[in-house]
C-alpha cells in the first residue's frame, strides 16, 4: 500500500474548505499543508491520526495535524464535519509548520471549555458560509480565521497541553518551540541533550527537567516521537524495508526503533503497515466508497449544518453544551 497526499479543492481561493460527510470508511490519506478539524454532529465517528485512536461522540471536535496519516470510520449512522485549514497560507506559516496541536474534546481540562466553544463557533461559520456560497468578500474571512489560528495556539498547542491552565510562559514556550523545531528539522542526525543544553546556554540537568515536564516527559520521548512519526509516513507511503526507515530515521539499530514504536504507536512496524493494509483494503471493498456517497452537496450541508448551529447556541444559550 503506497499512500498519497489527498489533494483539496478551494472555492474562491480562500485559504479553508469544509464537506459534510456521513462517514462509513474513509480511505486513509494525510494532509501536506492542512490542519483538519473533525466535527462529530450526529452520531458517533472513529478516527486513527498516527498514534491516536479516538471515538468522537455528537458534538464533539478533533484536530488532526498537517502530514499525519488518518482515517475516520464508523458503523452507524453519523454526520460528519470535515474542516480544512491551509496553513501555508497564514501569515505566521513559517512559525506554524514546527507545531503540534490538540485541540480535543475527549482531553479537555476545564479553562479550555471557552475556547473550545469558540473553536466550534468559528468553524460552524466559516462552513455555513463555504456551503452556502457567500465567499465573494475574500476579507471578511481574515479575521475569524486569524482568531481561529490564535485560538489554536494559546490553548492547544503541545506545550500548554499538560499545563492544566491558561497562563503560558513565553520564555518556556520559545524554548520548547526552538527544541521541538531542531528535533524536527534534524531528527535523522544524532541529537543528544549536552548539544540542545549549550545551544539553550542552560545545564544538562535543567534541560531534563524541562522536557520531563512536557508532554513528552522525557528528552529521548521527544526525539522517538518525531523518529517515529516520519517513520510511520515511510511505513506507509515506501515499500522500504524496516531496518532501512530505521536507519533513515535516525536510529542507531533497528531494535530501538522497534521498541519506541511499539511503546509509542502501541504495536510493531510491521504489525501498523498490515493493519493499515487491510483497512486500505476494506475502504476499497465498500461500495459508499466506490459510488462517492459520502460526502453531501453544498445545499443539503447547509441546510443540515443551520439546524445543528441553532440547536448548538440553544444549548449554549440554556448551559447544557458540554
Amino acid at each position: 500500500m503506497i499512500l498519497k497526499e489527498y489533494k483539496l479543492k478551494y472555492k474562491g481561493g480562500l485559504p479553508f474548505q469544509a464537506e459534510l460527510s456521513r462517514v462509513s470508511n474513509l480511505i486513509p490519506h494525510r494532509h501536506d499543508k492542512e490542519l483538519e478539524l473533525v466535527y462529530c454532529l450526529e452520531g458517533t465517528v472513529h478516527l486513527e491520526a498516527a498514534e491516536q485512536k479516538q471515538t468522537l461522540h455528537a458534538g464533539q471536535l478533533h484536530s488532526i495535524d498537517f502530514g499525519d496519516i488518518h482515517c475516520l470510520w464508523s458503523e452507524d449512522d453519523n454526520t460528519t464535519l470535515i474542516f480544512h485549514l491551509d496553513l501555508t497560507r497564514m501569515p505566521n506559516w513559517e512559525y506554524l509548520k514546527n507545531i503540534f496541536f490538540s485541540c480535543e474534546d475527549n482531553h479537555l481540562y476545564p479553562y479550555q471549555k471557552a475556547a473550545m466553544a469558540s473553536v466550534k463557533d468559528i468553524v460552524l461559520s466559516l462552513s455555513h458560509e463555504y456551503f452556502t456560497g457567500n465567499l465573494d468578500d475574500a476579507e471578511r474571512f481574515s479575521r475569524p480565521l486569524k482568531e481561529l489560528v490564535d485560538l489554536l495556539l494559546k490553548y492547544f498547542n503541545w506545550f500548554n497541553y499538560e499545563n492544566h491552565d491558561e497562563h503560558m510562559n513565553v520564555d518556556l514556550f520559545e524554548r520548547f518551540y526552538r527544541v521541538l523545531s531542531y528535533c524536527i528539522n534534524n531528527y535523522e542526525k544524532k541529537i543528544t541533550v549536552s548539544q540542545l543544553a549549550a545551544q539553550e546556554n542552560i545545564n544538562r540537568n535543567y534541560f531534563s527537567q524541562f522536557i520531563g515536564k512536557s508532554i513528552f516527559s522525557s528528552f529521548s520521548n521527544m526525539v522517538n516521537y518525531i523518529r517515529c512519526w516520519h517513520a510511520e509516513d515511510l511505513l506507509l507511503t515506501t515499500d522500504m524495508p524496516n531496518a532501512e526507515i530505521s536507519y533513515a530515521c535516525g536510529f542507531s539499530d533497528p531494535k530501538y526503533f522497534y521498541a519506541a514504536f511499539k511503546d509509542l504507536w502501541g504495536c510493531t512496524p510491521s504489525e501498523h503497515r498490515q493493519q493499515y493494509e487491510e483497512y486500505y483494503q476494506e475502504c476499497l471493498r465498500d461500495p459508499v466508497n466506490r459510488k462517492n456517497e459520502t460526502t453531501l452537496d453544498d445545499s443539503t450541508a447547509a441546510m443540515i449544518l443551520k439546524d445543528f448551529m441553532i440547536r448548538w447556541h440553544l444549548d449554549k444559550t440554556f448551559d447544557s453544551v458540554q
